[in-house]
């Protein structure tokens, strides 16, 4: 006689991409150990406690708990239960969820690294939801993450009576922004790189900063998170997002089901998952060329350039011809790769330099250079002026503005 299936109930919304991405790692972990049988129904976050849950006799639960008195009637269940939200938390439920502070440190790496082209922010800002777990968590994160290359961060403030825990109603109270949100994105300063807790906050910023006349991305880059393919490519322009690695969320999730319904234990009650990259579109170009592989070339240099990359990386990832490649940087920036790999680098440098007090040794480190020494003649032949110098000369002048 065949092994029994298990069942298991999925109470996870099918209204966003977040969550059905969630549900297809669930699936392969499933379809790979013996398939099981689910049970699914069409629901979003306020989907409450359906009436089929008291009679129901199966084998585990995966669910996104929002509601206090759902967590705690999943807690008594007679079946095991992972909730894959982590917003309620439940001392008995185990959860997982994506990691707050690497989407910060992603977002915070990519804006700084922007900073390094030729194209410089001049500061950064957070807009989220006050209140909601994951935005102030996320808040925290990317101001401390910008905090450290000694930038600050213009954080959104809504009125108190905005601050309610549910997430669909805050997304939803005004869907097109709101003259606080207008008159918080007209004091920005120009080139400010903004990072939105989720993308629907992003979708809301760039239709507020259009109405205005804030122009994205010349004057305002924005980037959202989760990657809602749909929210994204509706955007106009098209938004930048950090995507969550939703299919590690739920294929792990049903990993620990699978051992609690087989009696075992688990190593640790809570998992928290780093995204996996920033998908760019338009709304962060900050690169302004007709020119694919062009663009495509200096995208990669401003994000590699610190990791001791050469010219020969760079053909590599865009796939044609060393020569090809060389022509299209000649014509356009006047400079060969390797020009641009060393221009790069000595930009990240001389930000560095005025906004930390990171040792020389320390910056030629985390700018891509072989050595100290390597760095001090390339920073002296490109600006005249040694980078102690050049430190010093930026903090009397930074002094003498105030």
């Amino acid at each position: 006689m065949p092994d029994r299936k298990p069942t298991v109930a999925l109470f996870i919304e099918t209204s966003r991409a977040y969550a059905r991405d969630l549900c297809l790692g669930i699936a392969d972990y499933a379809r790979t150990h013996g398939e099981w049988n689910f049970l699914i129904q069409e629901r979003d976050l306020r989907g409450g406690i359906p009436e089929w849950l008291e009679s129901w006799d199966g084998d585990g639960i995966l669910c996104r708990l929002n509601d206090p008195d759902l967590a705690d009637l999943f807690a008594g269940a007679s079946c095991p239960v992972i909730d894959i939200y982590g917003q309620i938390r439940h001392p008995d439920i185990p959860f997982l969820d994506t990691d707050a502070s690497a989407v910060a440190e992603m977002a915070a790496r990519f804006f700084v690294n922007s900073a390094f082209s030729s194209f410089a922010f001049s500061s950064f800002a957070y807009c989220g939801f006050p209140g909601l777990w994951f935005s102030d968590d996320r808040s925290a994160a990317f101001e401390k993450e910008v905090g450290r290359y000694g930038a600050k961060t213009h954080i959104y403030e809504p009125p108190l009576t905005w601050k309610v825990a549910d997430v669909a109603r805050r997304e939803s109270l005004h869907p097109s922004g709101s003259p606080e949100l207008e008159k918080w994105i007209t004091e920005l300063p120009p080139r400010t790189a903004i990072l939105a807790c989720n993308d629907v906050r992003a979708q809301q910023l760039v239709k507020v900063a259009a109405r205005i006349g804030r122009r994205i991305p010349e004057d305002l880059a924005v980037m959202g998170v989760d990657d809602d393919h749909i929210i994204c490519e509706l955007c106009t322009p098209r938004l930048t997002s950090v995507r969550p690695d939703t299919h590690t969320l739920g294929y792990t999730a049903a990993h620990w089901l699978d051992r609690l319904m087989q009696g075992q234990k688990l190593p640790y009650r809570q998992l928290l998952v780093p995204p996996v990259q920033i998908t760019e579109r338009a709304s962060t170009d900050t690169i302004a060329s007709d020119d694919e592989v062009l663009v495509k070339a200096l995208r990669f240099i401003r994000n590699h350039a610190h990791e001791r990359i050469d010219a020969s990386k760079v053909v590599e990832h865009v796939g044609l011809s060393r020569s090809s490649v060389e022509v299209r940087f000649r014509n356009s920036l006047g400079r060969t790769i390797k020009g641009e790999i060393t221009r790069a680098r000595l930009a990240r440098a001389s930000v560095l330099l005025r906004e930390t007090r990171m040792s020389l040794e320390k910056i030629a480190q985390q700018c891509g250079f072989a050595t100290a020494s390597h760095f001090l003649k390339l920073f002296k032949r490109e600006y005249a002026i040694t980078p102690g110098a050049y430190r010093r000369e930026r903090h009397e002048s930074h002094k003498g503005g105030r």
